[in-house]
């Protein structure tokens, strides 16, 4: 039911109206960027599908109170924040940004978490009143977020899933620290497992939240015996598959890790440009061989979202300048030696703001 809903929140069209900027009040985005108000579509859109409506009241009805604000569209904005405009209440968000949110957090629990911060401003009252701590704000709609998503049945690293990938370690004037915000989620999660002890176990949650597994097919035969139709993979060929491995251009499958080479080689070893697969399929490494191990310039991918690019030695990241793409998107720009990331280093933070860090054998010492 919850992919479903964001399926319909992405993809329904809206009808679009001219709107007066100057009557629309607005703060800052989910992670802390000061909006102005030049960045506010002229085109906005009111939902006009009651599917839309109805995933949105999910999250209200939690509270005890009925929605009364409207959600619209705003595409190139790359973010999603509650507004209020000529006394309506509003949650604009940019659909490509909510589908970035779940592809880099690979859930999509991060995309409704951030709906549901964003109703707790406005539930908290933030978006009509001035004045109080704006590290206050966001941690009394993160409790909230955190609240809600339990009561919608989500894991608390999955109502976690969006501060957790995409926020810093570091405050910034509107916006407290990732520790503090996974704090606040936490307290928020555990005081509604405290009032609702029993809520995820009851049906009709279960049933929102319910994946189907795969089915086994079963069928019966005229003498009514059941029979288990087994679907048999082809056991994979390994080795040499295509080409020549030996000199030449090949495509190699190795025997113990299943794992998929293909490109150059030279004397029956990976040597010269190739690209290497993990056994699923997706991209493990792109660039440049030496006797069968990584040496020279190539982008290393791991299966956790994090990624490498940079200089290589006997198989180890190793090079002066080496960019490292974190899951949460930010880039960390440092030497590498023997695998490990070591002295000063330039973080760029997935919001485009820039730091600094100190490592010393792979670990930040300041």
């Amino acid at each position: 039911m919850v992919k479903l809903f964001l399926f319909l929140f992405f993809l329904f069209s809206f009808s679009a109206f001219s709107q007066d900027k100057q009557n629309i009040v607005i703060g800052k985005n989910y992670f802390g960027k000061t909006i102005n108000e030049r960045e506010i579509c002229d085109l906005v859109s009111f939902t006009s599908r009651p599917e839309v409506s109805q995933g949105i009241e999910k999250i209200v009805r939690r509270s005890g109170l009925k929605q009364n604000f409207y959600v619209m569209e705003c595409p190139n904005t790359d973010n999603c924040f509650a507004a209020t405009r000529n006394g309506e209440r509003l949650i604009v968000y940019d659909p490509a940004f909510m589908n970035k949110i779940n592809n880099v957090t690979k859930t999509d629990w991060a995309a409704l978490s951030i709906l549901a911060h964003e109703i707790g401003h406005h539930l908290q009252g933030h978006t009509i009143k001035q004045g109080g701590s704006e590290h206050e704000k966001e941690l009394e709609a993160d409790e909230f977020s955190g609240f809600v998503m339990y009561q919608m049945g989500a894991k608390l690293k999955e109502a976690q899933s969006a501060i957790f990938n995409l926020t810093s370690d570091y405050a910034t004037s509107t916006h407290p620290p990732r520790p503090q915000r996974l704090k606040a989620i936490e307290r928020g999660y555990l005081n509604a497992k405290e009032l609702y002890p029993d809520l995820v176990k009851r049906p009709e949650v279960q049933q929102e939240n319910r994946v189907e597994s795969p089915k086994v097919v079963l069928e019966n035969t005229e003498d009514e015996i059941v029979i288990e139709k087994v679907k048999v993979e082809p056991q994979r060929k390994k080795g040499c598959i295509s080409g020549n491995c030996s000199e030449g251009f090949g495509m190699a499958i190795n025997s113990k890790t299943t794992e998929r080479y293909e490109g150059l080689w030279r004397l029956g070893k990976r040597h010269g440009i190739g690209k290497e697969f993990y056994k699923d399929g997706k991209k493990k490494f792109d660039g440049s061989f030496a006797n069968g191990l990584y040496n020279g310039q190539g982008t290393l991918y791991f299966l956790s979202g994090q990624k490498y690019e940079g200089n290589f030695f006997n198989g180890k990241m190793h090079g002066s300048k080496s960019t490292f793409y974190m899951k949460n998107g930010d880039r960390i720009i440092v030497d590498f030696i023997d695998n490990k990331k070591e002295g000063k280093a330039k973080v760029i933070y997935w919001g485009g703001s820039e730091g600094i860090k100190f490592f010393k054998n792979d670990l930040e010492i300041r």
